[in-house]
């Protein structure tokens, strides 16, 4: 239900802002059914009420409602009047007032009924749509939209705004929007503005406890495009719409950001975290050919406190990045997939550190903590049919086949020691009632490890017969290395299953 309201919500303001092309002439019959094809296409079901007057298309008591995910769920959303406005030189302008009410109702059969009251609030909007109509361009800007909490009831039972409040505003708003049809109906577009924030506040209304929550984000910009097929498919069935030719992909990115949360329990702060950054990115991209995920921060800061926390914590990180690739159809043939993320230059507060290394023992360079895979595999069922939880989760199914694991990068930097590493592996799915069969290798190095467990002896965290025992283990799995408290290991696996180190036969 959370995921269906944001998507709802999205496509909605979207479209209100929306519509459309590019240089000749268009009606406001055109751009409306430009926006209501667009709602219908991913699966919703509009009614209103159109009516006309001279140059003038008014359409009131807009109905939307989200299409059935088969859980018994629903989603209906109203909102009030826009206009269309047709002008001499073949464009139109999309006038719509400066508050417009929302209404979301959701009804879950196993959870509650939730009503929502919501107002678009704007000021200085301008919306022109140019073009044709297979081929319309909207431009918009606007001083300031803001979506505003205005009414919430649960299960029958009225929330106060003093218990339940909530804001999106965005400042200097403006961007393009350009609607396509061919083949496929394509929709390209970009926005910006130069702040956004959101404010969440919740009130336990049998209690003293409070959640505050709110974030300000500078310089954030959008640019993707979508696409759509022109045959009717069931919405729900995402796995029909992608081999139909849906594909969507965009790039969220930002100039700055910070929030601040607070939890309050029984009148007393039991929790505070603060964070801020400066810039980072957001990649989204899905097709036949599989889903794609990227992020990356820089200059992340977070300062937490809570009654639980002995003491107040304090990180740093110079970026952090994450990235995932795979395949969510069923296929004949193998398809790429990826795994990564990467944490440089993490460094915590001396008064951390105190904790379990008051006399310094420790070097306190920053830590770095990469990994980066790559491979082949192929999934044996489609991931996004709604029957493909139960066959993900059934112990007797195999819901995939992997061909090769590739670790391109392996890091670890932590308090003087590093461990680095490369392999590649290939595996065999020949026999049906056992698991993958694994070949290949991986070349590792490990600079400082006995100084760090040296350390580590002296500061009490471990202790010296397991302190003996790691060492043990590193010089069964590894030879020295070239320069000093040095060790490099490579470890095989071979066509028999057995597994060497350095030619060495351990298993």
């Amino acid at each position: 239900m959370t995921f269906l309201g944001i998507r709802t919500v999205s496509g909605m303001t979207t479209a209100l802002l929306l519509a459309g092309a590019a240089q000749a002439d268009i009606t406001a019959q055109d751009v409306w059914a430009d926006w209501t094809t667009y709602m219908t296409a991913v699966g919703y079901d509009m009614t209103a009420d159109e009516e006309r007057s001279g140059n003038t298309l008014t359409v009131n008591n807009i109905e939307m409602t989200a299409p059935d995910l088969g859980d018994g769920s629903s989603m209906v959303m109203r909102l009030g009047a826009l206009t269309f406005r047709e002008n001499d030189d073949g464009t139109v302008n999309v006038i719509y007032p400066d508050v417009i009410p929302l209404q979301v109702k959701l009804k879950d059969p196993e959870a509650s009924e939730v009503d929502i009251g919501m107002e678009l609030r704007s000021a200085a909007t301008d919306i022109l749509v140019t073009g044709v109509p297979t081929d319309m361009t909207t431009t918009y800007s606007a001083d300031r939209m803001e979506m505003v909490l205005t009414a919430l009831t649960v299960d029958g039972e009225e929330i106060s705004a003093e218990d339940a409040a909530g804001r999106l505003l965005l400042s200097g708003f403006s961007g393009t929007t350009q609607s396509t049809v061919a083949g496929k109906r394509v929709y390209d577009q970009r926005m910006q503005a130069d702040t956004a924030s959101y404010e969440v506040r919740f009130n336990d209304p049998e209690g003293t406890g409070t959640f505050d929550f709110e974030s300000t984000i500078g310089g954030l910009n959008f640019a993707g495009s979508s696409a759509l097929p022109l045959a009717v498919v069931q919405a729900t069935d995402m796995s029909s719409l992608l081999s139909a030719g849906m594909t969507a992909d965009g790039t969220f990115g930002f100039a700055n950001g910070s929030s601040n949360m607070s939890v309050v329990e029984d009148g007393a702060q039991a929790f505070t975290a603060q964070t801020s950054s400066e810039g980072g990115t957001l990649m989204v991209a899905m097709g036949a050919d599989g889903l794609e995920y990227s992020g990356d921060q820089n200059a992340l800061k977070m300062a937490i406190a809570g009654s639980q926390l002995p003491l107040p914590l304090d990180l740093d990180m110079e970026t952090a990045r994450f990235n995932l690739a795979m395949p969510v159809q069923k296929t004949d043939e193998m398809q790429d997939f990826a795994l990564g993320f990467a944490f440089n230059e993490f460094s915590m507060s001396e008064a951390l550190w105190a904790l379990f290394d008051p006399g310094q023992q420790l070097p306190r360079d920053p830590a770095t903590v990469v990994l980066d895979l790559a491979g082949k595999a192929r999934l044996l069922f489609d991931f996004l049919d709604p029957s493909g939880a139960a066959v993900s989760g059934d112990p007797n199914i195999t819901p995939a086949e992997i061909e090769s694991l590739d670790i391109n990068r392996l890091q670890i930097s932590l308090a003087g020691a590093e461990l680095t590493g490369d392999g590649a592996f290939s595996f065999d799915n020949s026999d049906p009632a056992g698991p993958p069969k694994p070949t290949g290798g991986a070349d590792l190095m490990l600079v400082g490890g006995n100084a760090l467990i040296d350390s580590l002896v002296k500061i009490g965290v471990l202790p010296e017969d397991q302190a003996m025992g790691a060492r043990m283990m590193m010089g069964l799995l590894a030879v020295p290395g070239d320069a000093p408290d040095t060790l490099t290991s490579r470890i095989e696996i071979n066509d028999q299953g057995h597994v060497l180190a350095n030619g060495q036969r351990i298993q």
